[in-house]
């Protein structure tokens, strides 16, 4: 086929595709209007919108529930983080997860037949515990030991915390079994008598504590010792079976005592029993009651006479002393301090007699004891060299022991050197037995003290002493004795030596300042000590013409005098001005002390075209530590120096100058965290003192001139003077001109 004939048969077929094509585009054409094509276009769009709508919607709804979920965490995180906060303050509080708020005891006792002996005396005592559970784990409240109390008729009750406040607490607290409730259960562990639980709030267990009562003689005791925690409320009924059987005769307790003393005690009849209040400190738990027999107390209503008294009564009491004794040695004396222990097998102790033992000059200064009405004492036998002495003691039943306290007081012979002491010794008049321990310490440094003579003694440790003498003296105890028979014999040697003088005041720092002018000269003067109730400082070496003074005591202005003495150029600084009285002037230690004193003095001619001056710096009668000295001269002159401090002026101080200082204290209102220094607080005392009119005045010295410093140390009892040349500063050659400085370079003279 040509390739004519093939090209024309390709473009026939494609033509016929073309065709086709069209064709059938055009059969799928659809024909609308205009508003019907927007119609259906607006309809599309709005479809596509509600989509994206409710898309939207849906992805805020898991927006907000994701938000509420971290929320509703958060929160139960916070009640988590609460809840652990408030149980470690809890353990931190009540590590044991409980708290005993109240303790209560109320005691009867019933006096029985006579013929039942002691041994049916048994007072019982009501304890009602109320205690508060804080969580509920598991804890153990103890009750009680279980070693040393007996107790019966256990009871245990339960309120809850969010009981009603307008209900009584009779009727909230709600009674447990504590055998079969598995929640609140009473064991025995580590033998005590504890409440288990794991209950929140508050428990009530009530017990009856049996106690027997002990008698002797009349006396009749109880005691409740036992108790784990203190008491907040306690009584005690006493009764007998006559006032218990007939209740309208009232029971009258005669005599009636507790222990702790500081108890208080409301005893008031109730039921024809006496009814006993026991107010006790808060710390307490526990008591003891001490009562005169019931029977006795009838008795003695009816009246007895002698012939019908007890074979008791008419017994012969016996009486034992212990008796310890502390001699303190002083300059020109001897004290003795004296403990007397009386016990006796009677009802009560009365009359007590005894004898100071001593020397010529021995003296009993003080007797003293609890229920002591009177004492005195006669006067002093030469023939058995002694002093009797009488104590009488207020009538009680319910004390069968006493305890005296006696002072005596012996001279010695201050010029003697060397002499013997002979310590008092006291002696007990009818007692079965009297033994003791006997100390001796010294307060005089300038005594010697040496046994010479002890019999009837043995030695001791000052251990043994008792505890009243023992720890009330600042001294040891170097000699120490016991014995067991009142005449014994003890005396010391005692050699008496010179004692030295020591200083009264020493000097810290000594500064002295002094400016020197035409004609005129201003003098400074620092001083910082230290003194034991020194009155005045002594300032000697002032020149006979100073005038216009200015002193400073600590702070406080005052005035310097002169004393009665020959040297008129002498002062005296009063120095018991300024300090605290409370907290510095009476402690007995040495009190610091600064001294501000300035004045002017012409003791120089006017300054010429040379000379010298003389400088007597004011001698200070104390030693010092350091002394320095800073000196202003005219810049004009040259100076050269000779005296005390050498021939050389520093230009500044090897030692810092020390500030002076005061005991004044401000006193005003400031905020709570007002951070306070020195600067304002010295402020504030100017403004109060000047608002006083109590304001200060001091002159400053000049800072004119030239300084030139000295110092030196160890200065003791020694005037100090500075002698200064003054002259004329060297002349300076005239600087050289440009063409004498090139000639000197190059060599060439100048002839």
């Amino acid at each position: 086929m040509a390739p004519e004939t093939f090209l024309l048969v390709v473009l026939l077929v494609l033509a016929g595709t073309a065709v086709s094509t069209s064709a059938e585009t055009i059969k799928s054409e659809v024909k609308m209007n205009l508003e019907e094509f927007e119609e259906i276009f607006s309809s599309a769009r709005l479809n596509e919108a509600e989509q994206r709508v409710m898309e939207q919607k849906r992805r805020n709804e898991a927006e907000h529930q994701r938000k509420i979920k971290e929320l509703d965490e958060a929160i139960q995180q916070s009640r988590t983080k609460a809840e652990r906060d408030r149980f470690t303050d809890y353990l931190a509080t009540f590590p044991e997860n409980y708290k005993v708020l109240t303790q209560k005891a109320n005691g009867l006792f019933n006096a029985s037949a006579p013929s039942s002996g002691p041994e049916g005396d048994v007072a019982s005592f009501e304890i009602e515990l109320i205690v508060r559970v804080m969580s509920t784990k598991w804890t153990t409240v103890p009750i009680v030991n279980t070693t040393s109390t007996v107790a019966s008729d256990w009871k245990v009750s339960w309120m809850a915390e969010d009981a009603n406040d307008d209900k009584p607490a009779s009727l909230a607290y709600v009674d447990l079994d504590p055998v079969a409730d598995p929640q609140a259960m009473l064991l025995v562990r580590d033998e005590q008598q504890v409440l288990a639980t794991n209950r929140t709030g508050l428990f009530r267990v009530q017990f009856i504590a049996h106690s027997r009562v002990r008698k002797d003689r009349k006396l009749n005791s109880v005691s409740l010792s036992s108790l784990l925690y203190p008491l907040s409320d306690s009584s005690m009924r006493l009764c007998t079976k006559n006032t218990m059987d007939t209740p309208e005769e009232e029971l009258t307790v005669k005599e009636l005592s507790v222990n702790p003393t500081s108890a208080v005690l409301r005893v008031r009849p109730e039921n024809g029993c006496a009814l006993i209040n026991v107010i006790l400190p808060l710390t307490s738990s526990q008591f003891e009651i001490n009562w005169l027999d019931i029977v006795d107390v009838a008795k003695e209503k009816k009246g007895v006479t002698d012939g019908e008294q007890d074979d008791d009564q008419r017994e012969e009491s016996l009486v034992t002393v212990v008796h310890d004794a502390m001699h303190t040695v002083e300059e020109g004396v001897v004290r003795s301090t004296n403990v007397l222990q009386f016990e006796t097998t009677a009802d009560t102790l009365t009359k007590i007699e005894f004898k100071v033992h001593g020397p010529i000059g021995t003296r009993v200064t003080s007797v003293s004891g609890y229920g002591l009405s009177r004492w005195a004492a006669g006067p002093f036998n030469s023939t058995e060299s002694m002093i009797p002495v009488s104590a009488y003691f207020k009538r009680s039943n319910l004390v069968s022991s006493q305890t005296l306290h006696v002072d005596t007081e012996t001279d010695t012979d201050t010029k003697s050197k060397q002499q013997t002491l002979d310590l008092a010794r006291i002696e007990c008049v009818d007692v079965l037995r009297q033994s003791g321990h006997i100390g001796v310490i010294k307060n005089a440094n300038n005594v010697e003290l040496h046994q010479s003579k002890a019999v009837g003694l043995a030695r001791a440790e000052p251990s043994d002493i008792s505890s009243q003498l023992r720890l009330n003296v600042g001294k040891p105890v170097f000699l120490s004795y016991k014995y067991l028979n009142p005449s014994y014999d003890l005396k010391l040697r005692s050699t008496s030596h010179s004692a030295m003088d020591t200083l009264e005041a020493v000097a810290d720092r000594v500064h002295y300042e002094a400016l020197v002018m035409d004609s005129m000269s201003m003098h400074s003067l620092l001083v910082m000590m230290k003194s034991t109730k020194l009155q005045y400082l002594e300032l000697r070496k002032i020149p006979s013409d100073a005038s216009m003074f200015t002193l400073l005591v600590n702070g406080v202005q005052t005035k310097p005098v002169r004393g009665e003495s020959a040297d008129e150029s002498s002062l005296l600084i009063p120095l018991l001005v300024g300090p605290d009285i409370g907290e510095t002037a009476n402690d007995g230690l040495g009190a610091k002390t600064s001294i501000e004193l300035r004045f002017f003095s012409r003791t120089h001619d006017p300054l010429g075209e040379e000379g010298s001056l003389v400088l007597h710096m004011p001698q200070v009668t104390l030693p010092i530590s350091v002394v320095t000295v800073e000196l202003r001269l005219p810049k004009a002159y040259s100076y050269n120096f000779t005296g005390d401090f050498g021939d050389k002026g520093a230009d500044r101080l090897k030692y810092q100058v020390p500030s002076a200082f005061s005991y004044v204290k401000g006193k005003r209102m400031v905020p709570k965290d007002y951070k306070f220094s020195r600067l304002d607080d010295m402020v504030d005392d100017e403004v109060e003192a000047a608002a006083q009119g109590k304001g200060s005045i001091q002159m400053d010295i000049p800072q004119s001139g030239k300084s030139y410093c000295f110092s030196r140390l160890l200065v003791v009892d020694t005037p100090l003077s500075l002698n200064v040349t003054y002259y004329p500063p060297p002349t300076k050659p005239p600087n050289p001109s440009l063409w004498g400085n090139v000639k000197s370079f190059l060599g060439v003279n100048n002839q």
